[in-house]
């Protein structure tokens, strides 16, 4: 039985982390981004992003997925229309909360990890997301977490046209 946990993201993780993000976007995004784009993407950049984010007196708030104390994923949210959305989306109706990535390495996926990173990422508080048109699995789990598309879409030029969906949900009631 794996050692599987979530915790705060802190800034000792950032190495960690960027190599993390950058095999979950190859993992995520093989069919749907080119071979070429992924293999061009740099770790360093990544790395560099969760160095600014965590090593600072107010860190972002991210939080990590273990198994065995090795990070295997992560998540990360913002509050308000101001700077930090990676893709810099405009605020929905639904809220100031967005859930900004929500990462597993394929081999931790199923396991319930996913599901107790949105939880420590959001609670129960509407929010909103978005994620690749075309990647299936995701829209299927945030639909079990309430989560629907609101018509919102955009198309990511630098992520050869990759088109984007934003899903929101309200805030939850627990039963």
């Amino acid at each position: 039985m794996p050692e599987l946990s979530v915790r705060r993201a802190a800034a000792a993780d950032a190495e960690r982390l960027g190599e993390v993000h950058i095999r979950c976007w190859r993992e995520t995004y093989r069919g749907m981004l080119s071979d070429a784009f992924l293999a061009s993407v740099d770790p360093a950049n990544r790395v560099a992003l969760w160095r600014h984010l965590l090593d600072r007196t107010d860190p972002a708030e991210a939080w990590v997925a273990c198994d065995a104390g090795t990070i295997v994923g992560f998540a990360g949210v913002r509050y308000g229309p101001g700077p930090g959305s990676p893709e810099g989306h405009p605020p929905p109706a639904s809220g100031d909360l967005e859930l900004w990535g929500l990462y597993l390495l394929a081999s931790h996926q199923g396991l319930g990890l996913g599901r107790r990173l949105l939880e420590c990422a959001i609670g129960q508080e509407a929010a909103s997301l978005w994620v690749a048109g075309d990647n299936a699995r995701a829209i299927s789990f945030y639909r079990r977490f309430g989560f629907e598309p609101d018509g919102a879409e955009d198309v990511l030029a630098a992520w050869e046209n990759i088109r984007e969906i934003r899903m929101v949900r309200p805030a939850q009631h627990p039963s």
